[in-house]
């Protein structure tokens, strides 16, 4: 089938069935259809959303420098973004479902692939109202627009984390995109921004309609995501345990799936985190430089999620943050998400890190101890680029996620503090007097040396005024 002709036949089809009052799913593919359990008399509440006008307010250095941070470089997903800048991946799309019908067809004896294709329409037409509803705002497509939108989208989606997931297979081989691995990592980018989703029921419907071998969709998205976008720290995948793993009807989309899965710590869902400490009652830490000048040491740590923190016995275990050029691009979008939903883990982590630099010497020193992994440029673009994350962003101290973590670092910090002072006091000054004395003493000397510098200026300029002179 011809590269466009797919794009083609599914607008004609798509005008066959858009007389037809009533769509249900096809047979083949109930089993899918039925976890989705979409229901014309309820719509769900929108959870993708626009990035509000105040998260888009940042200063105008970090808008020239991050003008694209909420909005797709090469490909739109969804219907937010529908330019003819993206007509390029279009083009692409159509390309990856007309192989998919050709090998739907040959997996598939007897079948045809109008049929194929009509039952991925029929699919997209019976979930339409329920994945309208989980945009926000007023879209202004077509029906018909909308569901060649779900089906052209979806299908490229899936057959992308397929063909990742089955690594080294005849379809890379062909593929123009998995040749040319930089604009598959631009892919994978684009895929996690807060404008660019599609409904994870839509994506999951066609995938289990597919039924390719293998592991479970989110699993592939997880390895994908995990190897394409390395800024991001992600925990070991486990095999979940029964009850343990949350299902795929509760996944909102592919944003919501790499933050509430992977990126959280495990300590995120223990609800007696922070318990012992008021949320209301920490203070922010010092930056590295000054908990290092009382002893406070830093420590890489290896093989955990990048929010898991830890001090212990006087010393701060961070996991490494690659710090490139996409790096504010994919915390926005998080901490965009984040704002829109409960939870605050990566906002509180671009807190932890905003308190931990504010010079260049705090970026030195991190980095000396493998904590961060500048591939950005210099060290003040670090610090600048770390400390701009959180702005326009509401920040409340309730369930902040470090409370506990600034609690104990502040408390050995006071006592470190403390125990400096009196050690310097019993080094250079044995009672209580001879720091009076010494005090005394010193103050003295200075006034005497600013009397004789006055002395000597009004002598000065007295003999300037002598006649001759």
């Amino acid at each position: 089938m011809a590269e466009g002709e797919a794009y083609k036949i599914l607008k004609t089809k798509l005008g066959e069935l858009s007389s037809t009052p009533s769509i249900s799913p096809s047979s083949s593919s109930s089993s899918s259809s039925s976890s989705l359990d979409p229901s014309s008399s309820s719509s769900p509440d929108p959870f993708i959303f626009k990035v509000p006008h105040q998260l888009r307010q940042v200063n105008e250095r970090v808008r020239k420098a991050n003008k694209t941070a909420f909005e797709p470089q090469i490909i739109s997903i969804g219907p937010y973004h529908r330019d003819d800048k993206y007509q390029t991946m279009e083009i692409c799309k159509a390309r990856y479902l007309s192989n998919l019908l050709a090998r739907q067809l040959c997996a598939n004896q007897g079948a045809n692939e109008d049929g194929i294709l009509s039952g991925f329409i029929a699919d997209s037409q019976y979930m339409e109202n329920s994945a309208r509803s989980s945009y926000a705002g007023t879209l202004s497509m077509s029906s018909a627009e909308f569901v060649a939108m779900m089906v052209l989208d979806g299908l490229f989606v899936v057959e992308l984390l397929r063909k990742f997931w089955e690594y080294r297979s005849k379809d890379q081989e062909n593929d123009d995109l998995f040749k040319q691995n930089l604009n598959l990592t631009i892919i994978a980018q684009d895929l996690l921004l807060l404008e660019n989703q599609l409904p994870f029921s839509v994506l999951d419907c066609f995938f289990k309609k597919i039924k390719p071998s293998g592991e479970p969709l989110d699993v592939m998205a997880i390895h994908f995501f995990s190897k394409m976008v390395p800024e991001l720290k992600f925990p070991r995948l486990q095999r979940p345990k029964n009850g343990g793993r949350k299902a795929n009807h509760d996944i909102k989309h592919l944003l919501g799936l790499v933050h509430d899965r992977c990126l959280s710590s495990p300590q995120t869902s223990d609800t007696s985190r922070g318990a012992a400490v008021n949320s209301h009652d920490f203070t922010f830490i010092r930056s590295a430089t000054e908990l290092s000048e009382v002893g406070i040491r830093f420590k890489k740590r290896e093989g955990n999620s990048l929010f898991d923190v830890k001090f212990v016995r006087g010393q701060l275990h961070i996991p490494t943050l690659i710090v490139d050029h996409d790096t504010e691009r994919i915390f926005r979008n998080l901490i965009a998400y984040e704002q829109l939903n409960h939870g605050s883990p990566i906002m509180d982590y671009a807190r932890l890190m905003d308190c931990l630099i504010n010079y260049a010497d705090d970026v030195a020193l991190l980095s000396n101890c493998g904590i961060i992994d500048n591939r950005l440029g210099t060290r003040e673009e670090v610090a600048n680029m770390l400390n701009k994350l959180n702005d326009y962003v509401h920040f409340s101290g309730a369930n902040f996620y470090y409370s506990e973590l600034f609690h104990d670092v502040n408390e050995r910090y006071n006592r470190l503090l403390n125990r400096w002072k009196v050690k310097l006091r019993q080094t250079y000054f044995y009672t209580p007097w001879d720091w009076v004395l010494t005090s005394i003493a010193a103050a003295s000397i200075l006034l005497i040396l600013t009397l004789v510098q006055t002395i000597f200026s009004v002598l000065a300029y007295l003999e300037s005024k002598k006649p001759g002179k």
